[in-house]
Order: C-alpha cells, then structure tokens, then sequence
C-alpha cells in the first residue's frame, strides 16, 4: 500500500505537523484528518508529490484548495507546508 503523509497546521502553530499514515487510496487522509479543528490547514502529500490542499471549514466539510502555485485569500505568499521546513 502507498505511504501518504499530511501537514496539519492551524492558526495557533507555530509549525505544522507530520501525520504518516499508509493507505489503498488518498481519500483515507479524510479519517486521518477527522479530529483536526476548524480553520485547520492541511496538506496531503505522496512522498514528494502533493496531492492537496484543505482546510477544515466547520463539522466535517472540507474545502479542497488549488494545488498549483495559485495564491489563496490572505496567503499570497505563504509557503506551502512542507516547503516552510515543518516535521
């Protein structure tokens, strides 16, 4: 089975976190995720390949983001997750 891993950051962290987690498929990281606060970021990642980009918007809705280097509402020049060094 592959090796996924997502990068969780909310708005009080100082530095996202690394959740690996081996799965059939991808949609598995909603479970992973399940737990994870509202306004939560997070990254879902296929060793280097990024698969993702959500945030927690309130109950257990997702708002899946651009994965492309597209700026979002009020991160235009945020690094991706992974890329700010986070473990």
């Amino acid at each position: 089975m592959p090796a996924y891993f997502l990068m969780i950051s909310d708005a009080d962290a100082r530095a996202a976190k690394r959740v690996d987690f081996v799965a059939q498929s991808p949609d598995q990281a909603f479970q992973v995720a399940r737990n994870v606060t509202h306004g939560t970021r997070c990254e879902l990642w296929e060793g280097e390949k990024l698969l993702a980009r959500m945030t927690k918007s309130g109950g257990e809705l997702w708002q899946l983001l651009a994965t492309t280097p597209q700026p979002v509402e009020g991160e235009e020049n945020r690094p991706s997750l992974a890329e700010a060094g986070a473990t």
